[in-house]
């Protein structure tokens, strides 16, 4: 999730905005760092800087504040005669406020901020405002000069979106949440405000590091440091840091979809691009449901483990909690009691997030069906993947409310597991194609460029060989399932072949040298290919990472945060990116290992198309190979090798459809098409 998803406003007034649940909340979730500007030290002035921080606790993020030190006239002379030092007055003003604290809603904020000092979140400094002499000026006189009246804060999402706000606030208010705010936004996506955005992060960062001639910046003096340490919580969920729940504005497209969910009877299959917000589209249907129903479980099921997370953080920023249920962990006891609770009119709701796996097992079915009152409702992501044979067990009909997501909801080669999902869900209700994604700018624009290579000599007389035998079969059976047999038969022992061709390297070596300054390229490969393409890329003195499917969470992170900030300059990806985690930095994607299940080569699009701070659009490499180029096509294997081609060239138009250079992606492949007699306009 990043910032884009949150529709921010480029300003807000708290006369007309409920800015704790409209600004901070939605943006802190979703931040990983904040640098505040904060004005001058006092207990209030850090309990406003506090909002909306709990999501931010939760997430790990990382804080800069910097505050002005709020020096009275006898204090300035007591340095002035060397009686005493700035830091020690500092110090003494500091921890003079902090004992004095009496409002719980103002110790609560600290505390929070106490409990980021304590983990090592949260680096705090003190800024003296300095005559011209170098001399401190005391409080009024500050005041004067204006330094501290505005405001500034500046976020960075995981995406490299970045956020700031600045403006005035009154922080000497003694409710501190009354306080009047008046402040605009700027964004480093929205064209125009850049500027401003840079002269925020500009004016942060020369107070930060003391680069200005009207201010001295001291580090926070330990006696200070060690007494916020000693106000923090054991546990900060003991906190009531937020008295709003937040509840960012959902686009017209998602109050759209549920609406039209709602107008079905609360069942159907939203089918949505991959990356403009199935998840916030299926919150906001639970939401409402909630507020219909008053008592509901839902239990909301996705295919891998850490999806989980990512879901958990989006219910949190709509302000709900929910209970993880994953194979490996000691979920049972958890939820068991949870629909106790729930039973006995102890909870209202009860979200369950879990897999695929754990929500179609016996032992979660069977927990499932304890509940004996309220109503039910599931949410499937990547719903397709619940339409397997040992998934459907999962589809109870103890949920009276249904809600499939996908961008994809059709499963490949598979009519009878696509009619449960059908039969069981509902038609799909809503569509958001990448096309319109891109058009409204939602989605990264994408260059699509294409390389054709053939077999080596040796190859294709391998091809022939294994071809002959099955085209032999298969021209002379009239049974269509014996027929399909065949052709999948075909399929996987071509792939064995085209897989490893060797002009395959060749292609990646002139798009390589076609790139020239490789960077944030994410390579897709078969096991069989990775070992040679990173033994090229080493050759080329690009430095880079395979990605599997065996890294764990915290390396996975470590990976793509490398991989962002430069460190990589391309991922060597198998498979593990094609569902579930996001790689918005990539502008440069190349298919080394391609796929015709629709499913797979969308989500690997997808991949690649999140919006990203600097990212005018990606370009897409891909290789496809032809047994030959040139000359006509064996008859004894015609028939087999279009039915192939046919698929890739169907994948082919899918990612050429929404392009930038479309009409010229369309004249590269009509050759192609034309040999083995498939007309373009039947796959559009």
């Amino acid at each position: 999730m990043s910032f884009l998803d949150l529709d921010l406003k480029p300003d807000y007034d708290s006369e007309t905005d409920d800015i704790l649940s409209q600004f901070y909340i939605p943006v802190l979730s979703t931040a990983r760092r904040y640098h505040r500007l904060a004005g001058f030290f006092s207990s209030s002035s850090l309990a406003v800087a506090a909002r909306g921080i709990s999501a931010f606790v939760q997430n790990e993020g990382h804080m800069k504040l910097l505050v002005g030190a709020r020096l009275q006239q006898a204090d300035i002379d007591a340095v002035k005669q060397g009686k005493e030092s700035p830091e020690k007055i500092i110090s003494e003003m500091m921890l003079k406020d902090l004992q004095e604290i009496e409002d719980e809603i103002t110790k609560d904020h600290v505390r929070a901020l106490a409990w980021l000092v304590a983990k090592g979140q949260l680096d705090i400094k003190v800024a003296l405002v300095i005559d011209r002499f170098g001399q401190p000026m005391d409080y009024e006189r500050s005041l004067r000069r204006g330094i501290f009246h505005q405001k500034v804060g500046i976020l960075e999402d995981d995406e490299g979106n970045v956020v700031s706000f600045s403006g005035s606030v009154n922080e000497t208010a003694a409710a501190w949440e009354d306080n009047i705010e008046e402040f605009k936004v700027f964004r480093s996506w929205v064209e125009g405000e850049a500027e401003h955005l840079a002269a925020d992060k500009e004016k942060f960062d020369k107070y930060w590091w003391g680069q200005t001639s009207r201010l001295r910046t001291y580090d926070i003096p330990l006696a200070v440091r060690q007494r916020i340490v000693e106000l923090a919580p054991s546990d900060i969920r003991s906190l009531k840091i937020e008295r709003a729940q937040a509840k960012p504005a959902l686009r017209d497209y998602q109050k759209d979809a549920i609406s039209r969910w709602f107008g079905n009877s609360g069942r159907g299959i939203f089918e949505m691009a991959t990356g403009v917000g199935k998840t916030f589209a299926a919150i906001g249907c639970m939401t409402q449901l909630l507020d219909k129903e008053k008592r509901l479980v839902v239990v909301v099921a996705c295919p891998f483990t850490h999806l989980i997370r990512q879901w958990e953080d989006n219910m949190r920023i709509f302000g709900f909690g929910a209970l993880e249920a994953f194979s490996g962990t000691d979920w049972e006891d958890k939820v068991a009691n949870a629909i106790f609770d729930f039973n006995n009119g102890n909870l209202d709701n009860l979200i369950v997030i879990t897999t695929h796996e754990t929500f179609s097992s016996e032992r979660f079915l069977r927990l499932l069906n304890t509940c004996t009152s309220g109503r039910a409702l599931l949410i499937a992501d990547e719903v397709h993947g619940v339409g397997a044979p040992e998934r459907r067990k999962g589809l109870d009909d103890r949920y009276q409310f249904r809600l499939g997501l996908s961008a994809t909801p059709t499963r490949l080669f598979d009519e009878e597991g696509t009619a449960v999902l059908r039969d069981f869900f509902g038609e799909v209700v809503y569509e958001f194609s990448l096309g319109d994604a891109i058009k409204r700018g939602f989605l990264s624009p994408y260059e699509y460029q294409t390389y054709i290579v053939e077999l080596s000599p040796g190859e294709l007389e391998e091809y022939k060989r294994m071809t002959q035998k099955i085209a032999s079969e298969y021209s002379k059976t009239k049974d269509d399932f014996r027929r399909r047999e065949l052709a999948e038969l075909f399929s996987i022992l071509r792939h064995r072949i085209v897989i490893n061709a060797s002009q395959k390297y060749e292609a990646l070596n002139k798009i390589l040298e076609a790139i020239g300054d490789v960077h944030h390229c994410l390579i897709y490969c078969s096991p069989q290919q990775i070992e040679r393409v990173q033994d090229l890329l080493n050759r080329k003195g690009i430095i880079q990472h395979k990605f599997t499917a065996h890294e764990d969470a915290k390396e996975r992170r470590r990976l793509l945060e490398l991989f962002s900030g430069g460190q990589y300059r391309a991922l060597v990806a198998m498979r593990c990116l094609d569902e579930g985690l996001d790689v918005p930095s990539t502008r440069l994607a190349i298919m080394m290992a391609s796929s015709t299940n629709p499913r797979e080569f969308i989500q690997r699009r997808g991949r690649v198309l999140r919006m990203y701070k600097g990212k005018e659009n990606a370009i897409i490499y891909d290789i496809i190979v032809v047994p030959t180029k040139e000359g006509p096509i064996d008859p004894d294997y015609f028939e087999l090798e279009a039915r192939i081609m046919k698929d890739e060239i169907r994948r082919y138009m899918e990612f050429a459809k929404s392009a930038i250079n479309s009409g010229m992606a369309y004249s590269r492949i009509a050759g192609l098409a034309s040999k083995y007699h498939i007309r373009l306009e039947d796959l559009d």
